[in-house]
């Protein structure tokens, strides 16, 4: 099993750095359907970020293969890696190995705040989420 890139990941450049923190700016464009947006680095979507001499690769394992707003997330990325220092091109490539995005990817800081508003959701509408054992 892979593992995402997370928004404590170190690196060995400023630039790997650099290029997370502008994936970060990037939301998911579901996620902005609801009230919570999330970026793609927080949803466990960035896969691996390449740089070789000036040039660019990311790969994204998207929550679904059938993602139709693959092309909106590239061309964000594009641009916004593409406007860093030393950046000459990016390509941003889907993860079509059969990986499957799961909730595990999405940083720790994600689910915690995923599962307190499920929890407040819960509440506010007087339910339990959990159902009770009967003896």
């Amino acid at each position: 099993m892979s593992s995402a890139i997370t928004p404590d990941e170190t690196f060995d450049t400023e630039q790997k750095a650099a290029i997370r923190d502008e994936l970060m700016k990037v939301l998911d464009p579901c996620s902005c359907m609801s009230e919570h947006p999330v970026n793609i680095v927080d949803l466990g979507l960035i896969e691996a970020i390449e740089v070789e001499d000036g040039a660019v690769e990311i790969t994204v394992l998207l929550t679904s293969q059938r993602c139709t707003y693959f092309l909106d997330i590239d061309d964000e990325i594009c641009e916004r890696v593409g406007s860093l220092p030393g950046v000459e091109s990016v390509d941003v490539h889907q993860d079509t190995s059969g990986e499957i995005w799961t909730r595990e990817r999405m940083s720790e800081r994600e689910r915690t705040a995923r599962r307190e508003r499920f929890h407040d959701q819960m509440e506010a509408a007087g339910v339990t989420p959990y159902a009770e054992r009967s003896q």
